[in-house]
């Protein structure tokens, strides 16, 4: 078999995504052959699905009414084979992104013969680390094995490529023993991101990524936001934490904030002689969850969780701790930095954040005078780009570049790497 179907799945805590590649091995040759989307999963009223065909340039979007991720992949599947292949043994892989991983630090296999239910609880005990993913990706692993059951599922993390941080990095300043016990350290996330633009970066530049002089300060910036320091190829530190909360705040997360101001959300804070104990009983771990995950970040400070429509304090609180982060990671990686990458959905279509970023960080020596050319970034992606270069001047360091990530893509590179 020289070509073989690759299908890549991203689940998130209310949408499901999906790309077909079409591998040719005796080319050495991935193409992308259909993706598309169902959004709005858990929504009362109606999901979104939409569709495209690469080669014909077929669309489709239309409203559905499905309530869970199991019958969202089940309708993808129906389309799939309805319009591009004849049988469900076509699909010889399934790679699935999977947000935490905890200490894994490689990719897990599934067949549907090989009893994968220790996997899976493993994978589902996650979910308390990662609220919003985890558990959708388990159900979706679980329709694939049983609607595929020829199909090799890969399921990798979000948290491997952060596998490289030293332990003074991840470790917190709590208690040890029972920390470790706990497994309650930094983990990192959107590792597949990371992976794929510091590849892409490096070999833009034409620079050995491997090598300790290849620096990237990368920001994967959208309902979900992070940054992450990398030195020869490998993360050296990044904003998220043991979850996602940490760091930049979000769509709908807090981001990081004192770890005391949370519990000042309870209606009954604790007085006279219990005054030493401000949390109340009653103020319940998973309301602080929910708070900090759901009702928080841009959605808290103006109500909305859509970026392009949040107020200008939100704005102006996003910017100062994105610089904040490039400020530290400057020093970590010791200057010098070969280059500063935006990414994700507002890094690669916010023309006004890059810009505001860029003037911020000009004493670190990063330049971009050309605003017409981050202005056209989104008509440079659409014409076939995969970079857009926004500096200014022509130093060999200090490049602002911006990168459409693919972690799909990402999957099925490093899984093409191990087959």
């Amino acid at each position: 078999m020289t070509k073989i179907n690759i299908l890549a799945i991203n689940a998130g805590s209310s949408s499901l995504k999906y790309k077909l590649f079409l591998f040719d091995k005796s080319k050495d040759e991935i193409n992308l052959v259909s993706k598309g989307s169902i959004t709005e999963i858990t929504s009362p009223t109606s999901s979104q699905f939409t569709a495209k065909i690469i080669s014909s340039n077929t669309k489709i979007s239309k409203s559905l009414n499905i309530q869970t991720h199991e019958k969202a992949f089940s309708h993808i599947l129906s389309y799939l084979l309805d319009t591009i292949i004849n049988s469900k043994e076509q699909i010889k892989y399934i790679v699935h992104r999977i947000v935490h991983g905890t200490t894994e630090s490689q990719p897990i296999i599934l067949k549907s013969d090989s009893s994968p239910s220790k996997e899976l609880s493993k994978l589902d005990s996650l979910s308390e680390l990662a609220p919003l993913h985890n558990h959708s990706s388990v159900l979706i692993l679980k329709s694939c094995l049983k609607e595929l059951s020829n199909s090799i599922n890969y399921a990798f993390f979000d948290t491997l490529f952060h596998q490289s941080i030293k332990p003074h990095i991840y470790t917190y300043a709590l208690p040890y023993d029972e920390a470790k016990q706990k497994r309650i350290r930094k983990y990192g996330f959107h590792g597949l991101s990371y992976s794929y633009v510091s590849k892409v970066a490096a070999k833009h530049m034409g620079i050995d990524l491997n090598d300790d002089n290849s620096k990237f300060i990368c920001l994967h910036l959208g309902s979900g936001a992070s940054m992450c320091a990398i030195r020869g190829g490998k993360s050296v530190d990044t904003t998220m934490g043991l979850t996602p909360l940490e760091g930049l705040p979000g769509g709908t997360r807090s981001g990081l904030i004192d770890p005391c101001a949370i519990f000042h959300f309870s209606s009954k804070a604790r007085k006279g002689d219990e005054s030493h104990h401000p949390v109340d009983k009653q103020f319940h771990l998973t309301e602080a969850e929910s708070i900090l995950n759901h009702n928080s970040g841009f959605k808290g400070l103006c109500g909305t969780s859509d970026f392009s429509e949040i107020s200008k304090i939100n704005f102006d609180i996003f910017i100062n701790r994105i610089v904040n982060y490039i400020g530290s990671y400057f020093v970590t990686l010791e200057g010098n930095v070969s280059a500063l990458i935006f990414t994700g959905g507002i890094g690669e279509n916010n023309k006004e954040l890059r810009e505001a970023v860029a003037e911020k960080i000009k004493c670190l020596g990063f330049k971009s005078d050309d605003k017409e050319r981050n202005k056209s970034v989104e008509e440079l992606f659409k014409s076939g780009k995969d970079v857009v270069d926004i500096s200014s001047g022509s130093t060999e360091n200090f490049r602002l570049l911006v990168i459409e990530t693919d972690e799909e893509k990402e999957m099925v590179n490093q899984l093409i790497s191990k087959i």
